[in-house]
């Protein structure tokens, strides 16, 4: 792997673990699930308490669910791979189609691992025809906080820990076993 790559991998994974260190207190409260009011009895108290004591459990449990499936039914990868971050945002249309395509050809080669794509390129049909997930992130003006960031902050925060690929490295798609070991050891 080159060092060139090797460095904005690094410098990327810093940036979203600084996004990622954000809380977005508004939204995750304009977005919370309410329990509609239980019936009143004593069954569905006892219910409700064995209900509270398996979600503890479960969280607290080392063989938690994957909170985020990243498989989509169309892609043949396993449905418990773990995401593998694709960074785009701020490359070119052509660029990106490029290093996607390249990346797509040799993906056998990283078994194990879902893309994700994350772009500021809106170019549906291409992805469309890849079969990755997609997060799409628009640059919109307004007031306050840019949409943007938030929506950044959001993502740092959903695949939090997920290994990170700058796109130019999708150039050099002949190197992603590089790429795997290098993710196996540094993970």
């Amino acid at each position: 792997m080159s060092v060139i790559i090797k460095e904005e991998i690094e410098a990327l994974q810093l940036y979203l673990h600084e996004l990622a260190s954000y809380t977005d207190d508004e939204l995750t409260e304009r977005y919370v699930i309410k329990r509609s009011p239980r019936p009143v009895g004593l069954y569905w108290q006892l219910r409700g308490l064995v209900g509270r004591v398996l979600r503890w459990l479960e969280a607290r449990s080392p063989w938690r669910k994957n909170p985020w499936p990243v498989s989509l039914k169309q892609y043949p990868t396993h449905p418990k791979a773990l995401p593998l971050i694709i960074w785009a945002v701020g490359t070119d249309s052509d660029t990106l189609r490029e290093a996607c395509t390249s990346l797509s050809t040799q993906w056998d080669s990283l078994p194990g691992f879902a893309p994700v794509l994350i772009t500021d390129v809106a170019d549906f049909a291409f992805y469309s025809r890849l079969g990755w997930l997609v997060e799409y992130v628009p640059r919109m003006v307004g007031e306050g906080e840019p949409y943007e960031e938030r929506k950044l902050k959001y993502l740092a925060r959903l695949y939090r820990g997920a290994p990170v690929l700058p796109v130019s490295a999708g150039l050099e798609a002949d190197r992603l076993p590089t790429f795997q070991r290098w993710f196996r050891s540094a993970g």
